[in-house]
C-alpha cells in the first residue's frame, strides 16, 4: 500500500503516531478482548513485577475483573501500595481501554 502525497502519518482511529512506541489501545464500543485487558494493565503488572509481585487478571464479567497480586519469594512487602490504590490505577488503564463503569475486585497476599 502507498500513501497518498496528503495522507498523514497517524493512524486515523486514534490520530497518534504510526512509528514509535506503542501508545495505549484506542477505547472500544464493546467488552474489550482479554488482550485488550492484559495490555491495558501491563504498566500496573510491571510496576508489581519489579518488587517480585506477579498480577494474576481474571475476566468476571464484561466490565468486570479479579485481580490478584501474588507475592515472589523476594517480593517487598513494604513497597506494594494499598489495596485501593492499586483499584484505583487498575480503573485507569481500564477506563483507556474502554469507557464503562468497571468492577474491579483487588486481592492481595496474607498480611497485606
Amino acid at each position: 500500500m502507498t500513501a497518498s502525497p496528503n495522507a498523514s502519518n497517524t493512524n486515523a482511529r486514534t490520530n497518534a503516531p504510526t512509528d514509535g512506541p506503542p501508545t495505549d489501545p484506542a477505547p472500544t464500543d464493546g467488552a474489550p478482548t482479554d488482550e485488550a485487558l492484559t495490555a491495558a494493565l501491563a504498566p500496573l503488572a510491571n510496576g508489581l513485577a519489579a518488587d517480585d509481585y506477579r498480577l494474576d487478571i481474571a475476566r468476571t464479567g464484561d466490565f468486570a475483573v479479579s485481580l490478584t497480586v501474588v507475592a515472589g519469594p523476594e517480593a517487598c512487602a513494604d513497597c506494594l501500595v494499598p489495596q485501593d490504590i492499586t483499584r484505583r490505577m487498575a480503573e485507569q488503564r481500564l477506563t483507556a481501554v474502554q469507557r464503562a463503569a468497571w468492577q474491579i475486585d483487588v486481592h492481595y497476599p496474607e498480611g497485606h
